[in-house]
């Protein structure tokens, strides 16, 4: 039997944590034994050992793989944040909105990794890092409204944590709803209505 190639060796690995993402969406973690995993792939069960221990160490290569939209959109209204934060924010709610609903890959990722309202014993090595990213997202909002504040957009008493939170909130709501759904509504047509609702409710001059 002819050695694989690093290459072939890659494209293997790669399949299988496309496979299993799908997978672990579609069924749960749970649900979705290893087995099936390569099954699915087209590969042994021999192969996908060689390239992951078990199902949390494939959960964690997934993890690690690829980004759900917040850190692209945040970095592209850094700047315009600096000039209208209150806009800025808007196209950013908007642009992580337009993120899902594009790329199923990232309803996947989100589905498996940030809906569990208890997370399953294999997602537990990852409970920290999961908890740091929830954080960060809640922190980009955060920054926007308190850039507002400072530019006066905001009332000086308002508190940016707590508008943040609520915001995140509101947000994270509609998307669960969307991809519980299986999509059945426009996530950015919603996510529009549900912003103007939002921002009509800010503590505005």
């Amino acid at each position: 039997m002819a050695r694989r190639t690093r290459e072939e060796a890659e494209q293997t690995r790669q399949l299988l944590l496309q496979t299993g993402l799908k997978l672990f969406s579609e069924q749960g973690i749970e649900a979705t034994a290893l087995k099936q995993v390569a099954q699915v792939a087209g590969v042994t069960h021999g192969a996908l050992y060689w390239h992951f221990r078990n199902r949390a160490d494939l959960l964690h290569q997934i993890h690690l793989s690829w980004m759900l939209p917040f850190e692209s959109v945040w970095l592209e209204q850094c700047q315009a944040l600096q000039q209208d934060a209150l806009a800025a924010l808007r196209l950013y709610l908007l642009g992580v909105l337009e993120g899902f609903e594009r790329d199923p890959q990232a309803c996947a990722l989100y589905r498996v990794f940030y809906q569990p309202v208890v997370l399953c014993q294999d997602l537990q090595p990852l409970s920290d890092s999961l908890e740091q990213n929830r954080a960060l997202w809640l922190d980009q909002l955060r920054h926007f409204l308190k850039q507002a504040r400072k530019q006066k957009q905001l009332r000086k008493k308002s508190d940016p944590a707590e508008l943040a939170f609520l915001l995140q909130q509101a947000t994270n709501g509609l998307l669960q709803e969307w991809l519980r759904s299986d999509r059945r509504f426009g996530l950015v047509a919603h996510g529009e209505q549900l912003i103007e609702l939002l921002f009509a409710g800010l503590p505005c001059k």
